[in-house]
């Protein structure tokens, strides 16, 4: 059975029971993994899950329930939702399913043949690609992961709506460990792409051995710095701007009166240098399809302008509850692993969150920086998003001091507010860069304070 019979026999099987509406979602995930412990491939997985998730509708009562279908048939399933909606509360704001309506291109339009292809040979070349530029006599690479998958999914409900996309994607994390005179030091690099070709194995182990030495080298910050500027790489910078926006143009956050920004469009929510759109379409984007999750279009929506809120991002039951169009954003699929994406419901969640970037280097924005820190890694990016705080390890950074890097600390906390950050000025670079749901450079914002430990 593929991903379109099975959603076909759950949506009728679910009409013949009685459903009002019914939504079928049936998903086909391929992967590939390679695990890294201690500079040694310990362990090569492949794994193939067809999974469904099927809502049932009665009325306003709506079950949820998903199954491998490898111990149960589709009629069990239909059954389980079935009962699972009787019992359940009514949902006031349910208005309805999605209606069809035609896709945003070809079903293969982000499905890359040869990523789907690889063997777990390949990726085992391309994993040790990392090891072997990372390993020397004082660095080591205690875990590592890389991971390619393919992606089938088929979306079909009782109002018409039949439609899937196919898409591939890889995703690699790698940790180094550096030892010398009794220090410790650490590097972490992440990869994210939908085409294993596209990456660049070698330069990524190479990165990962600077880091790590450059770790060994760091004094810790014992000083207080305030009102600096703070430039972190893309993979951290993204995760708290991503992060952040994700939550503020919510449109499930704005009904329920959570976000920030609720009754916010057409103010100004950033400096005039920030303008950050919902990429269904992304070229990068991993989670890029020609429909979402319930089978919508997906679509590019402008979310800032030169700082300026120009709309929220929809999946179909938050936008019917504000009088407005889905904009394509009822994702269930996860950008680091494929696996397990029928468990639940369609959220509302962004597709790819992309950050127009800008003309300048790393260097040029270091440059014209009187006092501020370069951070290429936290513990982790974390903020805030209701209240926009954060307070964040740095474990791997350089101070700037009169346009220049200066010396390499670790064990500071990067404090501040990023919702006032982005009020002021922003300077993003020309490195976009795939990190999760994200398409971001480097990103520079002031008015923090680097507080030593």
């Amino acid at each position: 059975m593929n991903v379109r019979e099975a959603a076909e026999r759950l949506i009728a099987l679910s009409e013949k029971e009685g459903a009002t509406q019914a939504e079928a979602f049936a998903i086909l995930a391929k992967t590939k993994s390679i695990y890294i412990d201690d500079n040694i491939p310990k362990i090569a997985d492949s794994k193939v899950e067809l999974g469904v998730g099927l809502k049932f509708i009665i009325g306003k009562k709506i079950g949820y329930t998903s199954s491998t279908l490898v111990s149960e048939s589709p009629n069990d399933v239909v059954l389980r939702a079935k009962a699972m909606a009787s019992i359940s509360n009514e949902d006031s704001k349910f208005d309805s399913l999605p209606d069809p309506k035609k896709p945003s291109g070809s079903p293969d339009r982000f499905y890359n043949p040869k990523t789907a292809e690889v063997d777990s040979a390949y990726l085992l070349d391309k994993a040790m690609q990392v090891v072997d530029s990372a390993v020397s006599e004082n660095v080591s690479v205690p875990n590592g992961v890389l991971r390619s998958s393919s992606i089938d999914f088929h979306v079909q409900n009782s109002l018409g709506v039949n439609a899937g996309s196919m898409s591939t994607m890889v995703f690699g994390h790698f940790t180094a460990k550096s030892e010398g005179s009794g220090v410790v030091g650490e590097g972490v690099q992440r990869c994210w792409s939908r085409s294993i070709h596209d990456i660049d194995f070698i330069q990524i182990g190479q990165k990962l051995k600077s880091q790590a030495l450059a770790v060994l080298r760091a004094e810790p910050f014992k000083d207080k710095w305030e009102k600096i500027v703070a430039v972190l790489a893309p993979s951290e910078g993204s995760e708290m701007l991503g992060s952040l926006i994700g939550f503020a143009a919510s449109a499930e956050q704005v009904n329920n009166k959570s976000s920030p920004w609720t009754d916010k469009v057409g103010d100004r929510v950033a400096h005039e240098n920030l303008t950050v759109v919902d990429n269904g379409l992304s070229e990068m984007g991993l989670l890029s399809a020609v429909v979402d999750d319930e089978g919508t279009p997906t679509q590019t929506t402008l979310i800032i302008e030169k700082g300026v809120l120009k709309s929220y991002f929809c999946n179909n039951y938050n936008a019917r509850q504000m009088d407005l169009p889905s904009t394509g954003n009822g994702i269930r699929r996860n950008p680091r692993d494929a696996q397990g994406g029928f468990i639940s419901g369609a959220a509302c969640r962004p597709t790819t969150l992309e950050a127009r970037a800008r003309s300048k280097s790393v260097d040029d924005i270091i440059s014209g920086i009187d006092k501020g820190v370069y951070i290429e890694h936290f513990a982790y990016p974390l903020v805030d998003p209701m209240a926009g705080t954060f307070s964040n390890e740095v474990r791997n950074a350089c101070l700037i001091e009169n346009g220049e890097l200066t010396t390499q600390v670790k064990y500071g906390l990067l404090t501040g507010n990023l919702y006032k950050s982005l009020m002021k000025e922003i300077t993003l670079g020309a490195d976009l860069q795939a990190n999760s749901r994200y398409v971001m450079p480097t990103i520079a914002f002031s008015d923090v304070d680097l507080v030593g430990q």
